[in-house]
């Protein structure tokens, strides 16, 4: 899918720019229902053990037919990013608290049997990876491995593999991948809103074979999710735009992030359009434009693709994407998990939502983070509002 195209004219106004936001906003994503597939309303399964605070009242969320939404642990404040080893553990991390958490289910029943602080004292770890069953954590200012060296999920060896990592600023999340050329991508957002970044590592994505930071993309203003695709070995990211400039620009956008690409940031957003404050034509003529268009403030953070999910062809071809829901926008919008179709290794469709229903009459119980494909076929989505993380199944039952 490409983007239609926005205006070149930085004389147009905001106000005609947001028109077209809107239509193009509406063209990506096209209500499910168009698809013969109407959400159901499904009553969230929370288990005895957690029924307080949040979950001390019923909720109902609205979810892909045949979809179940349960909790699978609760009480983990600020649940962030997640990452799950051959063993099916999933490890969180909670940067508020500066732990990383593991979250076993030996007894397989869907529901963690405890929260182990595996690593505590970090830096506000945030992005994990496994890469040769060590996890690496992202995070401020460094990239660390920590190791379980007698498997009894307590980080006994901890290592800094580097400390060439921007820390701090307005965006202080950093995520962490690994390829498959075994190399470590590290996205770095912006240190404010929209501004040019003396530090080049800032906004863009890093690529590591050694301490060293090598840049690997740029003008990616907040690109809190990347992940590669399982087939095709190609690196995707989400990307946040500015804030300030309108309720419905500029879009988030989903790229297919290359080696030496410059995405825009902060001189044009979506396809090529000029930054009002900061672009213009001739700055934004070779960049490169989004593959998708999403929402404006619908703030998309953890990807995962779904192949591994013991789910309806249709959801495991499928990029999936957290939105964690806006701040900046007269009427609040995301608070809800959207799935991207691919197909050959590219998006193949109208974006369509899968669980919905954080968001009620204007005020959200929950704000989604990240979303993983477990080792048993579901798909698993953290909350920091709630500090949760869902377990969602198919039971193939509407």
């Amino acid at each position: 899918m490409t983007p239609s195209a926005f205006p070149l004219h930085k004389e147009k106004t905001l106000l005609n720019l947001a028109r077209i936001s809107v239509l193009l906003m509406a063209a990506v994503l096209l209500p499910s229902s168009l698809f013969g597939e109407t959400l159901t309303a499904v009553r969230l399964d929370v288990p005895e053990k957690f029924r307080k605070g949040v979950f001390s009242t019923e909720r109902t969320l609205e979810a892909f037919p045949g979809l179940k939404v349960s909790v699978y642990a609760a009480g983990v404040p600020g649940a962030r990013f997640m990452a799950v080893r051959d063993d099916g553990v999933i490890f969180l991390s909670s940067p508020s608290e500066g732990n990383v958490l593991a979250l076993p289910d030996r007894d397989l029943d869907g529901v963690a049997d405890e929260v182990i602080v595996f690593a505590r004292n970090l830096k506000r770890p945030h992005g994990l990876a496994f890469r040769d069953g060590t996890l690496i954590v992202a995070e401020t200012g460094s990239l660390i491995a920590l190791e379980d060296a007698k498997a009894v999920l307590k980080a006994e060896v901890k290592r800094i593999l580097s400390q060439d990592v921007p820390a701090g600023g307005g965006h202080w999340t950093r995520t962490v991948v690994a390829g498959p050329d075994n190399a470590l991508y590290v996205s770095a957002g912006s240190s404010s809103n929209a501004c040019v970044e003396a530090d080049k590592r800032r906004a863009a994505v890093l690529r590591f074979t050694d301490s060293k930071a090598e840049i690997f993309a740029t003008g990616l203003r907040n690109s809190v999710g990347i992940e590669f695709h399982p087939e095709t070995g190609e690196l995707w990211g989400v990307d946040n735009g500015r804030d300030s400039i309108g309720d419905d620009i500029p879009p988030e956008e989903l790229n297919l992030i290359e080696k030496g690409g410059d995405y825009g940031w902060p001189f044009c957003y979506g396809d090529r359009v000029p930054d009002p404050e900061l672009g213009s034509p001739e700055r934004c003529r070779d960049t490169v434009p989004p593959v998708v268009v999403m929402q404006a403030h619908s703030a998309p953070l953890g990807i995962a693709f779904g192949y591994g999910l013991d789910f309806p062809k249709r959801l495991k071809e499928a990029l999936h994407v957290a939105f964690h829901g806006s701040w900046d926008r007269e009427i609040p919008t995301g608070y809800k998990l959207v799935a991207i179709p691919f197909r050959d290794g590219r998006p193949s469709g109208a974006a369509f939502d899968v669980v919905t229903g954080w968001l009620v009459e204007g005020e959200a119980w929950g704000r989604p983070v990240d979303a993983v494909v477990g080792k048993d076929g579901a798909l698993y989505v953290s909350d920091d509002r709630a500090g949760a993380v869902y377990r969602i199944t198919y039971t193939g039952k509407p």
